[in-house]
């Protein structure tokens, strides 16, 4: 082979087919996000969700009067009314069918913009949730296709006394399968939003039981797959953007805190900003206040309100701790140690999340033991041995309280523990946490108490699910608008 003429390398390097195929790929899968926003668009446009709930009904009800055989009954309503709702099901199924693709794109593909987020944890659950409401929007669209076939059978050929009833029972039950489908599908559509459109699909599931930074690595566990590497990649930016002492974890950890003060009427907006300056060089402040940017101090809010949605125990603790920030300015005498915690009062389905947060108010590191004692729990008795640095009072309030806080959060050990209790306990629980010295004697000792239940209550994940969802439409819906 001639060295001056090398053959060609179409996938060599300087080679345009593969960049080519890349812009191609990415250009279909702007074509599927926008056929996505379009299809979402035209299947919760007011008011046609309610529509589709009264069309189903109708055409059920409709449909089992003829199969009584009332005298007013009208086969040309039930007809009417399953025709019309296999055509309002159409945008819905092409909703459904495109957002699978798009977090399919955003998930799994590996292209120009696109990162395989394979290893974050929640996105197979992401991926099998959206096919499962594909399955289900065919069976429902399939379901008033067949029944009106079955009702105009029945119109137009006179099939008899032996098969007309036949065809009406089928129309009646395919009737009852759109109304049950409807159900579940029509209380919420997932990926509404532009901002983070998989953020409502996702679960946490996998989470460090000791929370270093506590609203940094409580809002990361919370974060779907595609926000979650962004977030990596967001932290990474910011390392020379963070003032003399500070890192980008930490500075986050002081910016979040500022932003749960200000949810909480404590600080407004200029003390807010007065706080991000302080951690933050003036470039990355001002990106933090541009509505272009993609992590600013406006999705900080949205993330911090999801946030706040699954995990409110966290965040009653923290509202405790502010709280006791003007106490302690007016104990004489404190005591030197401060344990708080939190389980929700009602736990579904045999789980629950304890927040446990402990600060060591005496002068010295101390190595404690903390047993966690649940009545029929699986386990039911776990006992963790953690260093709890010592931690001055602080007695800080008002704008002065967020550094306060910060400190505050610092020096604190926040623990945050999955219980689980068997599918066939039922009822009150109580839980027993002790707090043990070096020599293993008691600090501390309480008992809280739980119900559990299998039906959805204000704490289940299903509730929450839906909260965090909602909190994160209405602040993010504005900003897209």
């Amino acid at each position: 082979m001639d060295e001056g003429n090398p053959l060609p390398t179409p996938y060599g390097e300087g080679s345009g087919f593969v960049p080519a195929n890349e812009r191609a790929l990415s250009r279909a899968i702007a074509r599927r996000d926008a056929g996505r926003r379009f299809w979402i668009w035209a299947s919760m446009v007011w008011p046609t969700p309610g529509i589709r709930m009264l069309l189903s009904a109708v055409a059920t009800i409709s449909s089992a009067i003829l199969l009584v055989g009332w005298r007013y009954s009208s086969i040309e309503l039930s007809i009417f009314s399953f025709v019309a709702l296999s055509v309002m099901y159409v945008p819905t199924n092409l909703a459904a069918w495109y957002s699978s693709m798009v977090a399919r794109d955003r998930l799994s593909l590996r292209v120009e913009g696109h990162t395989s987020k394979g290893s974050y944890p929640g996105s197979e659950r992401i991926l099998n949730t959206l096919r499962d409401r594909v399955v289900r929007e065919r069976i429902r669209i399939l379901s008033a296709m067949l029944a009106a076939f079955s009702l105009n059978a029945i119109w137009s050929f006179n099939p008899g006394e032996v098969l007309a009833p036949s065809l009406l029972a089928a129309a009646v039950f395919c009737g009852v399968v759109c109304v049950l489908n409807s159900l579940i599908l029509e209380g919420s559509m997932p990926m509404r939003t532009n901002e983070f459109t998989l953020l409502s699909l996702h679960a946490p599931t996998l989470h460090d039981s000791t929370l270093d930074s506590v609203l940094t690595d409580l809002l990361k566990a919370h974060l779907d797959p595609q926000t979650a590497g962004e977030w990596d990649e967001w932290l990474d930016s910011l390392e020379v953007s963070v003032r003399s002492g500070q890192t980008p974890v930490s500075a986050i950890e002081h910016t979040l805190q500022a932003i749960h003060l200000e949810h909480r009427g404590i600080i407004d907006q200029e003390g807010l900003r007065s706080e991000v300056r302080t951690v933050f060089k003036v470039a990355a402040t001002d990106s933090l206040f541009n509505p272009e940017s993609k992590f600013n101090i406006s999705s900080l809010r949205t993330l911090l309100a999801h946030t706040r949605a699954w995990g409110p125990g966290m965040f009653r603790l923290i509202d405790r701790l502010q709280e006791s920030l003007a106490g302690d300015a007016q104990s004489a005498a404190p005591e030197p140690w401060r344990l708080d915690l939190d389980l929700p009062p009602r736990c579904s389905e045999g789980q629950g999340d304890l927040f446990v947060m402990l600060h060591n108010h005496t002068n010295s590191d101390t190595t404690v033991e903390l047993d966690i004692l649940a009545a029929q729990g699986e386990p039911a008795y776990q006992s963790l041995r953690i260093k709890a640095p010592s931690s001055r009072r602080e007695t800080a309030t008002g704008p002065e309280g967020v550094a306060s806080l910060g400190r505050l959060l610092d020096k604190a050990v926040v623990l945050w523990i999955g219980l689980a209790w068997p599918d066939s306990e039922y009822g009150p629980h109580p839980v027993q946490i002790i707090l043990k010295g070096e020599s293993g004697e008691t600090l501390s000792s309480t008992i809280v108490q739980t119900t559990l239940s299998s039906g959805v209550n204000p704490e289940s994940a299903a509730a929450r699910m839906t909260d965090a969802a909602e909190a994160v439409r209405r602040i993010a819906i504005p900003l897209g608008e």
